[in-house]
């Protein structure tokens, strides 16, 4: 299997938004509906990529004390920080999810914004987000939905992708979480176009 790469994203960068718009505008409307915060939580963006999504949090008024937004890639990193230099709560850290540094029961909530399929080790990854999470703590995952017709599309993308893709069903996702130790508190799926995707609220 093709191994995560950081760097494969590190060109990516400059025309992420543009190339992705319409996808990016429709994942992150329906993720931020579902979410929510108060202004003592410190929050983690585990996959944060250009920061987009914190603009958006930062532009509808969603309150938080402090908003970690983390990438492998520092490429994507750097545009976060352009786009959000100077914003008191945001921090910014560069580390790979599976081996993210931070000590146990630091955040209120962890979100992972249309990244999970790209985790080498998930089973890894979500065991880094319990040990992070306070108890009660919130893991919010939006991501493709490996199920029905949306599997053909998946093999195609993986066909034409040097990245690591790593899909997964709601159905397969719900469990891992659960075999993980989280508490399933929402679950949707649904169809965008040729996409399918699921949302789930785990809390710890």
């Amino acid at each position: 299997m093709t191994q995560y790469n950081e760097a494969a994203f590190d060109p990516k960068a400059a025309k992420y938004e543009e190339k992705w718009e319409d996808y990016l505008t429709h994942t992150h409307d329906i993720f931020l509906d579902k979410i929510d915060s108060s202004d003592s939580d410190t929050l983690l963006d585990a996959s944060s990529g250009t920061g987009l999504l914190a603009g958006e949090i930062i532009k509808r008024g969603m309150p938080f004390r402090e908003l970690v937004l983390n990438d492998p890639s520092q490429a994507m990193l750097d545009f976060a920080r352009k786009r959000l230099e100077g914003h008191p709560g945001i921090t910014f850290t560069n580390y790979t999810v599976e081996k993210m540094p931070f000590g146990e029961h630091t955040f209120d909530g962890v979100i992972c914004l249309n990244a999970f399929h790209f985790y080498t080790g998930q089973e890894k990854v979500l065991k880094n987000f319990k040990r992070i999470l306070k108890s009660g703590g919130r893991l919010y995952i939006l991501d493709w939905n490996r199920s029905g017709f949306f599997r053909l599309v998946n093999r195609i993308i993986k066909w034409s992708t040097t990245e690591n893709i790593n899909t997964r069903s709601l159905v397969e996702t719900h469990d891992i979480l659960k075999d993980s130790g989280f508490h399933i508190s929402e679950q949707l799926d649904w169809n965008w176009r040729y996409w399918k995707f699921y949302f789930i609220e785990a809390r710890k």
